[in-house]
């Protein structure tokens, strides 16, 4: 059970998740290639010192995988096929440092995702991608900027690989209002589609304040311009419609239920937390949770 994991072996957004099933959370099904993997990966390729390799990232991307990483892997892949009963499951392969939420600075985002994978070469050359944004300049850039270490040593990266959840509305909530710091606010943003088109800033979504203590909502219409969805192998961006565009995409049964549930997060941590969501037919899934960062 990935909940009872070390951090340094699963990271942060896999360890988290994990901890959530057992509060009765309803998170995508997945499993997580542990750092354990990328180290025997690194050591197998001789690129155990990326310093003193030229073109490390794309060496590492084009590198082979031991075989018995290969083959727990597809394993577990086909594993979660069964599971889900059918052969053309997509997921979502999200990199998950214990770096994710620091207290002096959040690597959330600086890692790679790779959205809606459908097979298993395609799941193998994504594990490699998020491997390789480890290493990437703009980690590097970031930990300076943070003042703190970009090694491999000290923040190991774990993989989660998530059954895909093809939204039809997704967003974030932060349990206390970010911008005035008020903790008797939920603030939700949301948007049609995959939840890369609010975390990318491609698209003003709609806007919900939802007071805690009297159950207050105030809404206010985003543009939603675009919308991510899956196509055959990867995502496309779609503009939206004016239909889509001139209606909140929130029901005020789901803000409820969201908020419910943020609730029953934010206790859990025991402070306020940062959430992503998406909703498929009408049943909430949480993908990511943690505590607020500065």
């Amino acid at each position: 059970m990935a909940g009872h994991e070390h951090i340094q072996k699963i990271g942060s957004k896999a360890l988290q998740l994990a901890k959530l099933t057992g509060q009765n959370v309803k998170v995508p099904c997945g499993f997580v290639i542990t750092s354990n993997a990328l180290e025997r990966f690194l050591e197998a390729n001789g690129l155990r010192t990326p310093e003193l390799i030229v073109d490390f990232e794309n060496r590492l991307i084009e590198a082979r995988l031991p075989e018995d990483v290969y083959d727990e892997v597809a394993a577990s892949f086909e594993s979660m096929r069964g599971q889900s009963g059918s052969g053309m499951m997509a997921v979502a392969v999200r990199s998950s440092s214990s770096a994710e939420d620091l207290e002096e600075a959040s690597f959330a985002g600086q890692y790679e995702t790779i959205l809606n994978v459908t097979d298993l070469k395609h799941l193998l050359n994504s594990l490699k991608r998020c491997w390789a944004s480890l290493f990437s300049a703009r980690v590097r850039d970031y930990a300076q900027q943070k003042n703190v270490s970009s090694d491999m040593g000290s923040f190991p990266m774990g993989v989660l690989v998530q059954q895909m959840v093809q939204a039809d509305v997704s967003g974030v909530i932060f349990s206390m209002n970010p911008v005035t710091h008020n903790e008797d606010e939920i603030i939700i943003n949301a948007s049609y589609g995959l939840g890369e088109a609010i975390v990318s800033g491609l698209v003003t979504p709609d806007s919900y304040v939802i007071g805690k203590t009297d159950g207050h909502i105030e809404k206010e219409l985003g543009l939603k311009e675009v919308k991510i969805v899956a196509a055959d192998k990867g995502t496309v961006e779609l503009t939206t419609t004016e239909e889509e565009q001139n209606r909140f995409c929130l029901s005020d049964e789901h803000i409820a239920e969201l908020a419910e549930q943020t609730h029953k997060i934010e206790v859990f941590y025991g402070m306020p937390v940062d959430i992503e969501f998406a909703i498929k037919d009408r049943h909430i899934y949480i993908l990511q949770a943690r505590p607020v960062t500065t």
